[in-house]
């Protein structure tokens, strides 16, 4: 593999009404299967050899989109999914803030709230993990140069890419979520700490 592009997904309502998702199921909208086109496009330009996606709806119908331009086969992975917020899911912060303000200051203080909200650490290791055995079955394909295209989640993306450069995202968190069908993009380094070099973040 030379490049890994990970692309979050188009806008859903939920991300419109500012609500947490997290692993629940949402489909995109019309702005989202919008944006979906038109990131496809810039997207099929670079060259994916091969395309993964959340198994989450909002990711999938992401990925269909670059699948149309590319006629390529689209590979589900749940390990790319987004972070699970538990009992937060589909809540605003001011509803949070009503039923759990202590989890909700840790939280906006770049803490872990506890409770059944999964940690950012698990999350970018999950995230890391697959794209560590995505890497593989590109040598097993023999393939040198190939892009690999995964399409996640806001969250997700940003644990992973943590965690891939050496970072603990439950200690510092110095990447921000991507905004809606923007994406980022790592090359492998070889023989080098970390492995990965991030090449841009948050690209439209």
């Amino acid at each position: 593999m030379s490049q890994l592009i990970l692309w979050r997904h188009g806008q859903t309502d939920l991300n419109k009404q500012r609500r947490l998702q997290g692993a629940s199921d949402y489909p995109l909208n019309d702005s989202g299967r919008a944006q979906a086109r038109s990131a496809a496009k810039k997207i099929a330009a670079l060259g994916p050899t091969v395309i993964v996606s959340s198994n989450l709806v909002r990711a999938y119908d992401t990925a269909t989109a670059l699948a149309s331009v590319t006629n390529q086969e689209i590979h589900v992975d749940p390990r790319v999914q987004e972070r699970s917020f538990g009992s937060w899911e589909g809540m605003t912060v001011d509803e949070i803030a009503a039923v759990d303000p202590e989890g909700l200051t840790l939280w906006r203080n770049g803490r872990e709230p506890g409770g059944d909200v999964e940690t950012r650490e698990h999350c970018g290791q999950r995230f890391a993990a697959a794209i560590a055995d995505w890497g593989n079955r590109f040598l097993e394909m023999g393939v040198e140069d190939g892009v690999l295209v995964v399409v996640s989640h806001g969250g997700a993306i940003s644990n992973g890419v943590m965690t891939m450069l050496g970072v603990n995202p439950s200690l510092a968190q110095p990447l921000a979520g991507l905004d809606n069908c923007h994406w980022a993009v790592l090359s492998p380094q070889a023989n080098r700490t970390p492995v990965w070099r991030l090449n841009g973040y948050n690209i439209s």
